[in-house]
């Protein structure tokens, strides 16, 4: 199991392998800037389809079928069904736990452990959203994410999730320094890899690798994904020795 340490801004996750990880929690303001520009994208992909249904069954009014009419607004109501819980679900499972508004801001969902939203994951936070909007504009996610540590709603306890900032957004605790955070993350897993086994040392790379909004191409394998990040945090100088010295 994983060591989980929490405080009010940040999540520290430490793996089985003594790989640690921190995520910065996203704030309540954030969050509810993402929400906001998730209903409207929904709201007007559902208003796309209410008029294509509106158009269709006035054309089946027009031809005299208008026994299809209820058909059509059945699968209106089941496009709109199917859009709602689908656009969460799909950006938190598919898209690395980043809807369209999360993106926009910044922020993701994230496991508690650190790891990616699983389908059930999701599919248990969306359900809760129905209680979170209670009684109105989130006022019991609001509430709850106020009070929680790790600022979750009541959806992300029962799923176990959290919503971080997406490393990109982490300032450096050093402003002389000229390493991004995921340049020190891509260090430290350099200079651990040795000791990791090569299941660990291919998820945390996969992992890494995301942060740079990358994804191992067909054929890759470990130490191919570890010289694709030495590149990209300028230290292939440490990979090249590695094998000149192995």
């Amino acid at each position: 199991m994983s060591d989980e340490h929490e405080h009010p801004s940040t999540l520290m996750v430490e793996t089985p392998e003594a790989v640690a990880f921190s995520y910065q929690l996203a704030g309540v303001g954030s969050r509810g800037a993402a929400i906001v520009i998730d209903t409207v994208l929904v709201g007007l992909i559902v208003l796309v389809e209410g008029g294509v249904a509106a158009l269709l069954a006035t054309l089946a009014e027009a031809l005299g079928a208008t026994v299809a009419t209820p058909w059509v607004l059945a699968a209106f109501v089941a496009a709109a069904f199917v859009t709602y819980w689908g656009y969460f679900l799909f950006g938190e499972v598919v898209r690395g736990g980043r809807t369209p508004g999360k993106r926009r801001l910044g922020i993701r969902v994230v496991r508690d452990d650190g790891g990616p939203v699983r389908f059930t994951d999701s599919v248990i936070r969306n359900v809760l959203r129905i209680v979170d909007m209670l009684p109105g504009y989130y006022a019991v996610g609001i509430v709850a994410a106020l009070l929680s540590k790790s600022g979750k709603r009541l959806g992300d306890m029962a799923a176990g999730t959290v919503v971080v900032r997406d490393p990109g957004e982490f300032a450096l605790p050093d402003p002389k320094t000229l390493l991004r955070p995921e340049h020190a993350l891509v260090s430290e897993y350099l200079e651990r890899r040795p000791q990791l086994t090569p299941g660990a040392r291919w998820q945390v790379a996969v992992e890494l690798l995301s942060l740079y909004g990358e994804e191992p191409q067909p054929g890759w394998d470990e130490p191919v994904l570890a010289g694709r990040l030495a590149d990209l945090a300028g230290l292939r100088g440490r990979i090249d020795a590695e094998h000149s010295s192995g």
